[in-house]
């Protein structure tokens, strides 16, 4: 009787535990970023090719004599701070392994498996605007007592709308050109409205990210989400452009963006030693000929691997992992044991946590 007692204790209590004791997690994800220049920096035959962008200006700001000099010059934050406090998956060269398991390799079928935590190879087969008949480990969190009304999305990409499903989740997604959502939008919102709309439109579906990064950041100060998407896509777009230099500048902006966001929750109570960060990205792209890093799926060898970056609250300071094989699969389910939410997906194919 004893034992019920406290059992049933404890289950009440999670579910009016009060937020400033609760986990908070924010969730990263670099659209097409190789695993090459996260962790070895600028490919020599790469950047030495006038076809890709100009050779001079890419070589100036990010070729140094070793690969561990110039992966510094291109991501200094994650190099200085992730490396040394938090743990780094994905490096083949290394002996750690990531990839996903669907087996699509692009981008709505990556973010589904990432997201909801298993490959859906038969509902997911495009990029195509379709709502997402699975749920999101987020849209799990938002229909806690825990989390309700505090979970936010973001997302360059205008398709984050249909992957989180908006129109059955209720999530709140700012994505493609939309404005900041917020209720009463603060001066700094208002000018970024004003700054994403007066800047041409480069990509139909898609915005810079610098414009999804400051809605992102501006809402950790003034909502204060606890739990947070913010999904980057200037690397891929500049990929599939074929301009080595823009997307190696567009990961050199990521890795300052990551660091905004870090410090910022390091500076506010609310936040600090109190979250979690996981970073990923949703596919690779080639990595066999001069030319197919621009591109990537099932057809292009390569482009299913991965890689993970963790770091903060309850994520102990391991560095480069040497060893292991991981998958995009069980992302979900590591966001769901750092929020301390049941995460059971049915589905055959769903991963389990990371063990960090």
């Amino acid at each position: 009787m004893r034992k019920l007692i406290f059992s049933l204790l404890a289950i009440f209590l999670a579910g009016v535990m009060p937020s400033w004791a609760q986990n908070r997690v924010v969730v990263i994800m670099v659209d097409g970023f190789r695993w090459q220049e996260l962790y070895h920096g600028a490919d020599s035959t790469l950047i030495n090719n006038p076809e890709f962008g100009n050779v001079e200006m890419m070589k100036a700001k990010f070729w140094r004599a070793s690969a561990d000099e110039r992966r510094e010059a291109l991501m200094p934050f994650t190099w200085s701070h992730i490396l040394n406090s938090g743990v780094m998956i994905g490096n083949r060269d290394k002996g750690c392994a990531m990839s996903v398991t669907n087996h699509m390799w692009f981008s709505y079928p990556g973010y589904n498996e990432t997201l909801c935590g298993y490959a859906d190879d038969v509902n997911i087969t495009s990029n195509d605007a379709v709502d997402n008949p699975n749920k999101t480990v987020f849209e799990i969190a938002n229909n806690t007592r825990q989390y309700k009304g505090k979970v936010l999305v973001f997302g360059s990409w205008g398709r984050f709308i249909q992957i989180f499903n908006e129109k059955r989740s209720g999530l709140e997604v700012n994505a493609n050109y939309r404005h900041s959502l917020a209720k009463e939008p603060t001066e700094r919102e208002l000018y970024v409205n004003k700054l994403q709309d007066y800047t041409p439109r480069y990509w139909e579906e898609e915005r810079f990210d610098v414009f999804t990064h400051e809605f992102a950041l501006e809402a950790m100060k003034t909502r204060h989400p606890e739990l947070m998407f913010v999904g980057y896509g200037d690397t891929d777009e500049w990929a599939h452009a074929g301009n080595y230099r823009l997307y190696l500048e567009a990961a050199n902006d990521v890795d300052s963006f990551i660091r905004e966001l870090w410090e910022q929750a390091q500076s506010d109570p609310f936040y600090k030693d109190k979250t979690t960060f996981i970073i990923t990205c949703d596919h690779g792209r080639g990595s066999t000929t001069a030319t197919d890093w621009r591109d990537h799926y099932y057809k292009v060898p390569n482009s299913n691997q991965t890689w993970l970056m963790a770091f903060g609250k309850g994520i102990p300071a391991k560095g480069e992992l040497t060893a292991g094989e991981y998958h995009n699969n069980q992302v979900a389910a590591t966001i769901a044991a750092l929020l301390g939410i049941d995460f059971t997906p049915s589905h055959e194919g769903a991963g389990k946590k990371i063990e960090f």
